[in-house]
């Protein structure tokens, strides 16, 4: 008897406890329905408080609730808040990601409220990847592209000119040719400067910014990553002028020697290296931390160009979720932050690339890496492949590129890299 008086008890705690949690639950749910506010996730560095005073101007920033997530538990909370029917009206995602969030049917089309002409507005790089299926998914709060920096100190020993203008970019044989005459070495031989640094960072390092910039060496070769229906490698990255990409990459580390395999960091500001490939941030890093080399050691010149002209992009984009109760708010808050003004507002306070046309008529792009980067961005900007499978291609292409800079056989890293992006593609 007192056994099934216990079990009696336990049962009704057990109900209670479960009531309260399913009362809080729907009182959230109650909550986010009945609400006049649309809520965008996001995080702290993407400077959120920018988005605001767009919002400022359009009478809109009372209507906006910005709920922050920590950025290295973003993705997996995104997820998770779409999975349990949670998420707000207004998520953020890195462009070569749009794929795998309209493939789980959590995006809204956008298609019926971005007037064409307004959407045409975008550098052709942009549009690329806001569009996947023949759908537009997302609007971009700005560009990314890289250039090749260098050290002008070392530029005036090695007597070697650095172009200044777009048309006057290097071929890649000019490139290599520099890169072996900046490389430095003791009197036994071994490397004190090298002359490249050809990625975002150290080969050991296995992060998007890899592949971002890896990705170059593919696209300078003349060879794409994926077909245009996204199902296969198979005379893309599949092909001998990807495969020639990866060689020349390789040659770099271990045949001239001209690149570090080494890991390291801030090569160029700490003067271990003599030209560097990467971002517009770099300005700013430099500036905080390394005031010295900021203050007129460092020159910008446009990325090298080989059998085809390529710069990369792609940044971060706001999107509706299908499970937004009002759409077309959300239309008008997403427009609002990443039009011609709100692009601007948000571009000129981060120091962040405009994906507007308009907005980089009306930005101060004059001055270096600025000026160089506005043509790339016009004239040779490309997206990285739009697929819900991108990060597995990326981990191949990434891992393939590290390799061979290790040593690995090119022969061996290509087929690996083939076979992991086609088995994913099936």
């Amino acid at each position: 008897m007192k056994e099934k008086k216990l079990f009696v008890l336990s049962l009704i705690l057990v109900c209670f406890l479960l009531g309260s949690s399913s009362g809080l639950f729907a009182q959230g749910q109650d909550e986010s329905v009945s609400s006049d506010k649309i809520i965008i996730e996001t995080f702290s560095d993407l400077f959120p408080e920018y988005w605001m005073e767009a919002l400022e101007e359009k009478g809109l920033a009372d209507k906006v609730e910005l709920r922050m997530v920590p950025q290295n538990q973003y993705e997996n909370k995104i997820r998770m808040m779409l999975a349990g029917g949670e998420v707000g009206d207004i998520i953020c995602i890195d462009a070569p990601n749009i794929g795998y969030y309209a493939e789980m049917n959590a995006l809204e089309p956008l298609d019926a409220y971005w007037d064409r002409d307004d959407f045409d507005d975008l550098v052709g790089s942009a549009q690329e990847a806001m569009q996947w299926q023949g759908n537009i998914w997302a609007s971009p709060l700005n560009e990314a592209n890289c250039v090749l920096y260098y050290n002008r100190e070392m530029f005036k020993e090695a007597g070697i000119v650095a172009p200044t203008t777009y048309e006057d970019a290097w071929s890649l044989d000019e490139l290599l040719e520099a890169a072996i005459k900046l490389t430095k070495r003791d009197k036994n031989g071994n490397v004190e400067v090298y002359g490249l640094f050809p990625q975002m960072f150290s080969v050991d390092n296995r992060n998007e910014g890899m592949t971002f910039t890896q990705m170059l060496w593919t696209w300078w070769y003349g060879s794409e990553i994926i077909s245009p229906d996204g199902t296969t490698v198979d005379g893309y990255f599949n092909s001998p002028e990807s495969k020639a990409a990866l060689q020349f990459y390789a040659d770099l580390f271990n045949k001239y020697e001209v690149a570090p395999s080494i890991s390291m960091n801030n090569p160029l500001a700490s003067e271990r290296v003599a030209m560097y490939i990467n971002g517009p941030w770099m300005v700013g890093t430099w500036q905080n931390n390394f005031p010295e080399f900021f203050d007129g050691k460092w020159g910008a010149m446009p990325l090298p160009k080989g059998a085809a002209e390529a710069s990369n992009s792609g940044s971060w984009n706001l999107a509706i979720t299908r499970q937004s109760k009002n759409k077309d708010l959300a239309w008008e808050v997403v427009s609002a932050i990443t039009d011609t003004e709100g692009s601007y507002i948000y571009c000129s306070n981060t120091g962040n690339l405009p994906a507007r046309e308009s907005t980089l008529a009306i930005s101060d792009m004059s001055q270096p890496p600025y000026d160089i980067i506005k043509d790339q961005l016009i004239h040779s900007a490309k997206s990285r492949p739009v697929t819900p499978v991108y990060p597995k291609i990326s981990e191949a292409l990434m891992d393939a590129y590290n390799a061979v800079a290790f040593g690995e056989s090119v022969d061996v890293a290509f087929e690996e890299a083939v076979q992991k992006m086609n088995a994913a593609l099936q």
